[in-house]
């Protein structure tokens, strides 16, 4: 049976392969690490540079050149694009593009036109300033335009922020940090699932994204106004495809953060019951611009929660190729050989599920304990090693 290829391109393309197998594609993957998991799964990898800002372009242009781009259906993409909407375009001219246009990620990524389209619609969300000679708060937050991964968010005293087109301020709030997962088509949405998200904190990121937990328990009213925000957003930026949203909930009210009009790593929390069309699927086809496509009403996905958790790497450290990960360990470096891993690096992710969000970041919490003390030895072994 003939099988569509399908090319992903993100940061870290894993959970979207994953997904991608499920629906029954063929997968070239582009990302920054190049896992086993995903080594394992798709037909070809490669490893593309990566900066702060996202891909390095001529590199990922000059991969993308050496692959025969007449036998894919188009390409994904997931975080790596956020401030290169020209790279993703030049992506474009040689294959299909399978998600949000660049002029799409443009806006939904500049603050002055996403939260200028947020009060239009009435959707609550942090008071938030753009503007060199703006009046600031004593304290906030400052934040890098298009960044993504909370690494770039940075609080601020006494005022002190100077603001320019590559940064914005924004009000400090204390909450609950959620996302929801939704497929976007047209001027609707269909809901996928709520999503907390947790941190990783050190003292020089004190925002840095630490994971997700899915199906987490949420009012009718907090529901209702974050996919009211979702539906509201999507007819203004005519979003396509899976999609998140990020708000904090604080005192009863959703205040929203932003959009990520691309795939997220929530992607991977959720996978859709036997016989029903699988995630991928639903977003490459909500992207086709086939104008008679109708979303579903809704998504049957398996019942339970599922927790993740980013695992970084506080000191220099270097694993193994030997080294035995456990089964509920994902994006896990290549077995092929040892691993050097940077101080502030991701390692892999942790993976715990159970019937309830609870008793599933209960899990997590232990399963990172021993992973942790599972690393603890590969550092202590490089020290005994060390003739200093």
């Amino acid at each position: 049976m003939f099988s569509p290829t399908l090319l992903i391109i993100a940061l870290s393309a894993r959970p979207f392969v994953a997904a991608a197998v499920q629906a029954g594609f063929k997968v070239s993957s582009i990302d920054g690490f190049a896992d086993s998991q995903t080594q394992a799964m798709a037909t070809l990898t490669e490893v593309a540079p990566f900066e702060q800002d996202g891909f390095q372009a001529e590199a990922l242009l000059a991969i993308i050149d050496t692959l025969d781009t007449g036998r894919y259906i188009g390409f994904v993409y997931g975080s790596g694009f956020e401030a290169q909407p020209a790279l993703l375009a030049e992506i474009a001219k040689r294959m299909p593009l399978l998600g949000n246009l660049p002029a799409t990620l443009i806006s939904v990524k500049s603050p002055r036109i996403f939260f200028s389209a947020c009060s239009k619609w009435g959707v609550a969300h942090p008071q938030t300033w753009t503007q060199a000679n703006a009046s600031l708060p004593l304290d906030g937050l400052v934040k890098a335009v298009g960044a993504s991964g909370g690494s770039h968010v940075q609080p601020y005293t006494n005022g002190k922020v100077t603001l320019n087109k590559q940064c914005y301020a924004q009000q400090k709030l204390h909450g609950l940090p959620v996302s929801v997962l939704f497929i976007a088509h047209g001027q609707q949405v269909t809901l996928v699932g709520f999503n907390e998200l947790m941190l990783a904190p050190t003292e020089a990121l004190p925002y840095r994204y630490g994971g997700a937990v899915s199906q987490i328990d949420l009012t009718a009213s907090e529901q209702d106004q974050l996919l009211k925000a979702a539906q509201q957003l999507t007819a203004e930026f005519s979003l396509l495809g899976l999609n998140s949203l990020d708000a904090v909930l604080q005192d009863g009210v959703a205040y929203v953060l932003e959009i990520n009009p691309r795939l997220s790593a929530s992607v991977g929390l959720y996978e859709t019951v036997d016989g029903e069309l699988n995630l991928l699927a639903m977003h490459v086809a909500a992207c086709a611009q086939d104008q008679t496509y109708a979303l579903p009403s809704s998504v049957a996905v398996k019942s339970g929660s599922v927790a993740q958790a980013v695992i970084y790497s506080a000191l220099p450290l270097s694993i193994p190729a030997n080294f035995a990960w456990p089964d509920w360990v994902q994006d896990c470096p290549s077995l092929q050989s040892s691993t050097q891993i940077h101080a502030g690096a991701p390692i892999c992710t942790v993976l715990a599920s159970a019937d309830k969000a609870d008793a599933a970041k209960q899990l997590l919490a232990i399963r990172v304990k021993m992973l942790n003390d599972l690393l603890a030895n590969c550092l202590k072994e490089d020290k005994d090693a060390s003739p200093y």
